[in-house]
Parts: structure tokens; C-alpha cells; sequence
């Protein structure tokens, strides 16, 4: 009861208010001031068992602010695409040495508080975050707020404000876990604990993940540069994935030709929409659990989401996916920690989803304007841009007799960056034209006019051939429209799998997956629950129509496993 009571109460923490007295300070005489130093506190609730909700404080200390009176001091982002609606946020107040500043709150994209008058000096900001976990309406990047076994999870952008500031600041990022119990811990992606960062954009605050409570981590104590850690149960034993996540990030970052390996922390958590996937930020990945995941099926997304720590740059989409998707698979095999057979069975999907893509012909500049309008729009980058990579190594290791690849390319893009050169289309088309001659570029712009991608059959290696098989094209068979009910369908395709199995229009159906990854396999069936006249009950079908010929790769009999590695 008193536990009830305490949530209830909007009062913030005493603990806050200490933290938060700004105290004056000065450079010594004869020497440049540092960048001001700008604290911010989390101080989470424990979790209420009873209405399973917990509560997070936050208290921000800003100094050197300046803002005239009708302009925004601070926002946050309250809304997370496929979430049923905004995240609450409460007891928001802002003071300077005047005293309290009065506000004003608007909706703008995100969530907005202006100023009643101008607001000069030292500021502190003070806001509560009733966090209680609700069910998607559709698929979305799993970044909201929300709660695992005692604790919870989000990201910056969704639980630290932005404040209406310019220049270099100095951060403070601290944590308050008194109210979580004895061995309680805060992580985010700038560490464990209480972090200091050095002078740099306040805006580097939205691109981490934050968690805290009873977490468990593997390693089980923080050693090296790799970390994960976790809430609730994913089912399984979550300490030898994240063991074997570690060993293939030590080798790629070996690859890569790092000085010191860069530190990466993988954040497990659950996911009732599209259970697999995840989010990258800034040198961590949330990966997620549920349904149908297992060890297994995550080494694939990790394996692509380590990738981009090194090869994310600002060529698009194209370059970043399509690193990432040729070596999720690739670079596991090479370092020994998938098998032949596995590595095959993750490129076959790769290809399957692209040569049954009836848009795959969709020109590059044409797929950002649609991204979200179509899913065989949507994974061209990935799966068009994986079989370029692909081509181009293939050639790449011919022409030059086996002494050069693909990779000697990349690297070559990561040590520009590493070194502050530009990195971009031109030098990528310029260093094909080295590699390949005229060749090189004419490839590069056939894949971005949107034409076929096709490794030759020995591309992959000396102990795989390319082949061509029927497989059905992905069709779900059913649009749906949302409503204050939620999805409604409001057509059937005639004839189609969806059909056949009895879904109509109008049916109220709910569904935990996202079409890129039913895409990608062919055999996948789906299980939607439907809601008709009242009645709830499960339709399960195979999301298939046309048969089209498709190209795979197989084993060649007789050749040993040893020969295989490129």
C-alpha cells in the first residue's frame, strides 16, 4: 500500500532536489574555462508488482542557457512508431535563478515546452516517466521505454530532454538506484555507472540505450570491450550467444585493422513485435527476444549489426546495408564460429528474398522515397546491395588472381573515416575503377538504375554452385487499414493463400511480425489471431503466390569443408 502511494505522488525525490542545487564555480585565474558541464541524474522507482508500472525520475542540471521568452527550452521525443500512442510524461518544471519559469507545452513532432519568459543562467529541469509496457499496433524499432523482469530500458531520446542549447558540453550522466534494491545497476552505452564524457553535442545523448535494474550480463563482470547485458528471461540461456557475440566482435574488430578493439554492449531485451530484431546506436545494438527467437536465430543480426560500427557512413543505404547483410554470415564463417552449412543457409535467404522481389528493378534513388510504402521496396538496400558486394568480389579476386576482394575496398573506406578523409560515392566509384577498371563504375551504376545483381556461380567460394529453383513469390494477401479497433482488413487478394484460409474483409486481425523477415523465407507460415462478430480465433497460412525461377547456391558434392573459406 504505501508502495501504491509513492508512485502516486508527484512530488520529485528529495534526492533530485540535492543533486540538483547548482553550485558556482570558476576557472582559475590565468587559465581557459573547460566546456560547461552539464548533469543529468535517473533516479528509476522500483517496479509496482500491483499495476506494473515503474516510475523514472529525471533531473537535468544546464548551465549557460539563454532563451527568449516564447521559445522552446526543452523537448523529448514521445512517440515511437507502431506504439498505440505517446509516452506520459509528468511533472515537468523548469527554474533558473529567477525562480520557476512558467511553460508551455506543444505537440511538434515531438513533445515541446516553451518559455513564459526568458530563461538565462544555471537551469535545472526536472520531469517523471510513468513507464508501463503496452501492446504495438504495428511494427516498429524497438526503442520505447519499457519494462523487463525489474527493470527497464529505452533510449536518449525517449528519456533525456533535449535542451535548447548550442557549442560543447561537457556531460555528467548519473544514476540513483537506491529505490531498485541492493545490486541494482545502470548501463548505457557510454558504459557502466555514473559515465563523464568529454567536451562534445548534447545531442549524442538520443543515439544510447539506457537500462537499469538486477541485470544479468555476460561477461559476468565487465572485462575487454564487449559487454551485453539484460532483463527478464529470453527463454534460454542467454550467456553463450552473447560469448559467442564477443568472440566475433574481437576478430571483426581484428579485420578492421583497429589499434585497440572499440567497445560494444548488447542490450537483450523483449519484443512483442517482430521478436529478432533490433537497434543500432551508438556502438551498441538492442537486440531483442520472444517468440521463435533462439540463440541461433539471433547470430545472424548481430553479426550484421556489429558491422556497422565500422562501415556506417554517409553513402546510403545501399553501402551500409549491403556491407552489413554480405558479412553478417560471412565474417562469422571466416572466424570459424558458424559452419559451412549455416553460412549457406543465411545467404540462400538473403537470395531468395531478392530474386522473388517483384520490384527488385526499382531504381536506388526511388526506394528512400518509398521506403515505408512497400516491404519489397524496403529490403532492396539490404538484399540488392549484399549481391553487388558479392559481384564485385567475385571480379575483384578474379582480376587480380586472387590477391585482392571486396575487402581490401572497404577497408580502405574505414581507414578514410578513421582518418577524417571524405567518404564518399565518388572515391567508392573511384576505387572500383582501380580495382576493376571501367567495369567497376559500370557496375556500380547498374545497381543503382536498379539492375540485377548476379554473382557468378563460383562466387562464393570454390565449394559452392549457383542453381536455379521454383519458389513462390511473398504475398500476405490482405491489406489492412487502422482504426480505433485496430487493423482492419480492408481488401483480400482473390485466389490468394489469406483467402483460402478464410480471412475477409473486415475481420479485426492482430499479428506479432514484420513482412521483411516473413519475406525472406520461403517455408515461413503465419498465424494471425482474427476477430469476427465477436469471436477471436487463429488463421494460419503459408504467404506465397506466384512461383517464379530463383536463383540459389548449393554445396558441391565431394568438396571438403576446408576448401571453402574465401
Amino acid at each position: 500500500m504505501a508502495r501504491t502511494r509513492a508512485l502516486k505522488r508527484t512530488a520529485i525525490p528529495a534526492s533530485l532536489v540535492a543533486w540538483v542545487a547548482v553550485a558556482a564555480a570558476s576557472a582559475p585565474p590565468g587559465t581557459s574555462a573547460p566546456a560547461p558541464l552539464m548533469k543529468v541524474l535517473i533516479t528509476p522507482s522500483a517496479l509496482n508488482k500491483a499495476t506494473g508500472e515503474e516510475v523514472v525520475d529525471v533531473a537535468m542540471q544546464i548551465p549557460t542557457m539563454a532563451v527568449p521568452a516564447g521559445v522552446p527550452v526543452v523537448s523529448l521525443n514521445v512517440m515511437v512508431p507502431g506504439q498505440p500512442g505517446p509516452q506520459p510524461v509528468t511533472d515537468v518544471s523548469v527554474t533558473d535563478a529567477q525562480g520557476v519559469v512558467p511553460l508551455t507545452r506543444r505537440s511538434r513532432g515531438s513533445e515541446q515546452w516553451s518559455a513564459g519568459r526568458a530563461v538565462q543562467g544555471n537551469v535545472v529541469v526536472r520531469y517523471r516517466l510513468p513507464i508501463r509496457n503496452v501492446t504495438p499496433v504495428a511494427g516498429g524499432p524497438p526503442i520505447n521505454l519499457r519494462i523487463d523482469g525489474d527493470g527497464f530500458s529505452g533510449i536518449g531520446s525517449g528519456l533525456i530532454m533535449q535542451p535548447r542549447v548550442s557549442g560543447s558540453y561537457r556531460i555528467a550522466l548519473d544514476w540513483n538506484l537506491s529505490a531498485m534494491g541492493p545490486g541494482a545497476e545502470g548501463v548505457s552505452s557510454f558504459g557502466d555507472g555514473s559515465v563523464r564524457l568529454a567536451a562534445g553535442p548534447v545531442k549524442r545523448l538520443e543515439n544510447i540505450v539506457l537500462m537499469a535494474g538486477h541485470l544479468q550480463r555476460e561477461p559476468p563482470k565487465p572485462m575487454g570491450a564487449f559487454s551485453a547485458v539484460w532483463l527478464g528471461d529470453p527463454g534460454f540461456d542467454a550467456h553463450p550467444i552473447m560469448h559467442w557475440t564477443g568472440e566475433l566482435h574481437a576478430w571483426m574488430s581484428g579485420f578492421f585493422r583497429d589499434k585497440t578493439e572499440p567497445p560494444y554492449r548488447v542490450f537483450l531485451r523483449f519484443n512483442p513485435m517482430n521478436a529478432g530484431g533490433g537497434a543500432a546506436l551508438y556502438h551498441s545494438f538492442i537486440a531483442t527476444y520472444g517468440t521463435g527467437v533462439t540463440p541461433k536465430s539471433l547470430k545472424s543480426i548481430l553479426g550484421h549489426e556489429m558491422t556497422h560500427t565500422w562501415t556506417s557512413n554517409a553513402l546510403g543505404n545501399w553501402y551500409n546495408e549491403g556491407t552489413a547483410v554480405h558479412y553478417q554470415a560471412l565474417f562469422a564463417w571466416r572466424a570459424h564460429l558458424i559452419s559451412t552449412a549455416d553460412f549457406l543457409y543465411d545467404l540462400n535467404l538473403t537470395a531468395s528474398r531478392y530474386y522473388t522481389d517483384a520490384l527488385r528493378n526499382t531504381p536506388e534513388d526511388q526506394v528512400q522515397p518509398h521506403f515505408w510504402e512497400d516491404t519489397r521496396i524496403r529490403v532492396l538496400p539490404y538484399d540488392r546491395g549484399a549481391m553487388y558486394f558479392a559481384v564485385l568480389d567475385g571480379k575483384i579476386r578474379k582480376k587480380s588472381g586472387g590477391k585482392r576482394s571486396v575487402d581490401d575496398l572497404v577497408r580502405a573506406m574505414v581507414d578514410r573515416a578513421r582518418a577524417g578523409e571524405p567518404v564518399t560515392e565518388a572515391v567508392w566509384v573511384g576505387l572500383l575503377r582501380q580495382a576493376l577498371g571501367p567495369e567497376g563504375p559500370e557496375i556500380h551504376r547498374s545497381m543503382m538504375a536498379g539492375g540485377l545483381m548476379l554473382p557468378a556461380s563460383d562466387d562464393f567460394g570454390p565449394c559452392f554452385r549457383r542453381k536455379q529453383i521454383p519458389i513462390r513469390r511473398f504475398e500476405l494477401g490482405f491489406d489492412v487499414k487502422s482504426s480505433d479497433k485496430g487493423r482492419i482488413v480492408r481488401s483480400v487478394t482473390l485466389g490468394s493463400e489469406a483467402a483460402k484460409a478464410g480471412v475477409r474483409p473486415g475481420d479485426i486481425v492482430s499479428y506479432s511480425f514484420t513482412t521483411e523477415g516473413v519475406m525472406r523465407d520461403p517455408t515461413r507460415t503465419l498465424t494471425i489471431e482474427v476477430t469476427r462478430d465477436g469471436r477471436t480465433f487463429p488463421i494460419t497460412y503459408l504467404p506465397r503466390g506466384k512461383v517464379v525461377e530463383a536463383y540459389q547456391w548449393e554445396q558441391i558434392p565431394g568438396v571438403p569443408d576446408s576448401t571453402c573459406l574465401y
